[in-house]
């Protein structure tokens, strides 16, 4: 079952910012070269993942806190909704690649990408697809647990 929702929701959580995006989260496509004109050009589902979420993005209207401005930290879930068949237990493509995908975000929830100093991302089936963001101003790179803390 997709999710109905057709705009964004922003919310505002202790010293954060709640986003979610509806769309159905696609990897970022590595740009390709048309044999003949030379003309550089991106995949079909890429294209029309950056198409809807621009046209979401023109359609809200962000609290007067954004764009953010100064470093900040994201945390990032796509939510992939889950195909008739498969064994896998994640949606394929790499996760920095979903992430990428967020340069639709320039100058609508940060001025640029390059401001993120910290990321956590996560790609999931679910029932609702779309994008979950969670993105904070920082004053310096929070702590990052070492790999044996993550399995405790």
């Amino acid at each position: 079952m997709k999710d109905t929702t057709s705009e964004i929701v922003v919310t505002k959580c202790d010293s954060s910012w709640r986003i979610f995006i509806p769309v159905d989260p696609v990897p970022a496509s590595r740009p390709r070269m048309a044999r003949r004109s030379g003309r550089v050009y991106y995949g079909k589902k890429y294209n029309e993942f950056r198409k809807t979420a621009g046209l979401l993005l023109s359609a809200i209207d962000m609290p007067v806190e954004f764009p953010l401005e100064g470093p900040i930290a994201v945390s990032a879930e796509f939510t992939i909704a889950h195909p008739k068949k498969t064994k896998r237990l994640a949606p394929r493509g790499d996760v920095d690649n979903y992430f990428k995908t967020l340069d639709v975000l320039n100058e609508v929830v940060w001025w640029d990408d390059d401001q993120i100093l910290w990321a956590s991302m996560s790609k999931r089936y679910g029932d609702v697809t779309g994008i979950l963001l969670e993105v904070k101003r920082i004053d310096s790179i929070p702590e990052t647990r070492e790999l044996s803390e993550m399995w405790e």
